[in-house]
C-alpha cells in the first residue's frame, strides 16, 4: 500500500481538521483530482491526490484532526501485487518440497561480473492526465451546506457554481438550519482548540518573538461625514491615503529587508466565535466603493459560518482592526509579520472641543497606530498618523 501523508499547507500549523473526504474506500481517482477538504490556519484547503490509484485506506473520519506528516490515504500498490507473481510462487514451491533444484537461467545480459537476469513482466503503463471533473461548489460552500444539511446532489445551480445564497435558500425551504443543540452556556467552538485559534495563538507568538513594536495615538473629528457613511469604508480610503503619503508602512519586511508594496491590500481583522480572521481587501485603490462593502459583508458572513479559503488570506500588506464596533478607544494593535503596520479605530465619542475659540460637541474617533521598529523610524510612523487624520476629518 502506498501511503500519502498529509503535507505542509505553508500555514505553520501542525495539523488539519478533515472537513470532507471526496472519495471513499475503494473509489479509483486521477492525480490532481480533488482528494479532501481540510481546514488549516483557518482556511479551507483542497488537498488534490499525489498520483492516479485506487484508494485503500481512509485514515481520518470527516472531523478528525491529522498532524502534517500523518497517514492520510492509502493507495493501493498495483507493482507491490505484480511483483509477488510467478517468482513468489517457485520460492515458495521450493521451501515445500525443500528441493534445491534452480530454475533456468536466462542467457549472460552482457555484463562484466557476474548476469541479469532478464524478468518476463512489464512496466505498468503510465496513465495520461485525465480531465478533471467540474466542481460545483468552492469549499466555503460545500462546508455550509454539510453544516446546514444541503444536499447539492440535488440541486442544480442558477450558475456555473453554488453560491452561499442559494444553499441558505435551499436549506431554509427545507425547514432552517438543523444543528444539533448547543450545550447551554457555551458559545460555538468553546472548549476547543479550533484551527482558527491555534493559528491565532501561533500567529502572535511570531509577533511577539519577531516584532519590535511601537504605537502612537490621536483622535481626530469626523463631524463632517459621521453618521452619513460607513466609518469601515472611510478608514480604508484613508489608509490608502496615509499609505500614498506614506509608503514604506505599506510594505512587508522580510530577511532584514524592507520592500514596499505597489498596491495597497488591507488585512482587515474579523471577529468570530471560530477566533480571529484576517481576509485581505485587495489593490483597494482599484476597487470601487460599492465592491469593497460586499466584499467585507462577505468575509464576515464566511469567518461566523464556514470559514474563509485560503488564498483570500494571503497577501495583506497592511492591517486594519476596527475594535471600536465592538468597545474600546485606544489600543497596542499588535503588528502580524511580514507586515509592518496595523491602524486600529477606537469607539467614537462626542466630547467638547475648542471650534474657533469656542466650545462645541464633535465626535471624535479614537486611532492607535502600531509599527515594527526594526523596519519603520518613528518619523514615518507620526507622517502616516497625521495623513490618516487630515484623510479622515475631509
Amino acid at each position: 500500500m502506498k501511503i500519502f501523508k498529509l503535507p505542509d499547507l505553508g500555514e505553520g500549523l501542525p495539523d488539519a481538521v478533515i472537513r470532507e473526504w471526496h472519495v471513499a474506500e475503494g473509489d479509483s481517482i486521477a492525480a490532481h483530482e480533488p482528494l479532501v477538504t481540510v481546514e488549516t490556519a483557518k482556511a479551507l484547503v483542497e488537498v488534490p491526490a499525489p498520483w492516479g490509484g485506487r484508494i485503500e485506506k481512509l485514515f481520518a473520519a470527516e472531523d478528525e484532526t491529522v498532524d502534517v506528516g500523518q497517514p492520510l490515504v492509502g493507495f493501493t500498490d498495483d507493482s507491490a501485487a505484480r511483483e509477488s507473481g510467478p517468482a513468489t510462487e517457485r520460492i515458495e514451491q521450493t521451501e515445500r518440497t525443500g528441493s534445491s533444484a534452480k530454475a533456468p537461467e536466462s542467457a549472460d545480459a552482457g555484463t562484466v561480473v557476474g548476469r541479469i537476469q532478464a524478468g518476463g513482466g512489464r512496466l505498468g503503463a503510465e496513465l495520461a492526465p485525465q480531465p478533471l471533473a467540474a466542481r460545483r461548489a468552492t469549499p466555503a460552500v460545500r462546508a455550509l451546506a454539510r453544516l446546514l444539511r444541503v444536499d447539492l446532489a440535488q440541486l442544480t445551480p442558477a450558475g456555473e457554481r453554488f453560491t452561499a445564497e442559494e444553499v441558505r435558500a435551499a436549506a431554509g425551504k427545507a425547514g432552517g438550519r438543523r444543528e444539533g443543540p448547543a450545550r447551554p452556556g457555551t458559545a460555538p467552538g468553546a472548549g476547543t482548540a479550533s484551527p482558527a485559534r491555534r493559528a491565532m495563538a501561533l500567529a502572535m507568538s511570531r509577533a511577539r518573538d519577531q516584532v519590535a513594536p511601537m504605537t502612537l495615538f490621536d483622535e481626530v473629528d469626523v463631524h463632517r461625514w459621521w453618521g452619513s457613511e460607513a466609518a469601515t469604508l472611510r478608514l480604508i480610503r484613508a489608509i490608502e491615503a496615509a499609505c500614498r503619503a506614506e509608503p514604506n508602512l505599506n510594505a512587508l519586511y522580510q530577511n532584514e529587508q524592507l520592500t514596499p508594496a505597489s498596491a495597497v491590500n488591507i488585512g482587515l481583522a474579523v471577529d468570530s466565535p471560530r477566533g480571529l480572521f484576517v481576509p485581505v481587501l485587495r489593490d483597494v485603490g482599484a476597487s470601487t466603493d460599492e465592491k469593497l462593502l460586499q466584499q467585507i459583508d462577505t468575509y464576515k458572513r464566511q469567518a461566523r459560518e464556514t470559514g474563509i479559503n485560503r488564498e483570500d488570506l494571503q497577501g495583506a500588506t497592511i492591517l486594519l482592526s476596527n475594535f471600536g464596533a465592538l468597545a474600546g478607544r485606544f489600543a497596542t494593535p499588535v503588528v502580524m509579520p511580514p507586515t509592518v503596520a496595523i491602524v486600529g479605530a477606537g469607539r467614537t465619542v462626542e466630547s467638547v472641543v475648542p471650534v474657533d475659540g469656542e466650545p462645541a460637541v464633535r465626535p471624535l474617533l479614537p486611532l492607535s497606530v502600531s509599527a515594527d521598529h526594526r523596519a519603520v523610524t518613528g518619523g514615518e510612523l507620526a507622517r502616516f498618523l497625521a495623513a490618516l487624520g487630515t484623510a479622515l476629518a475631509q
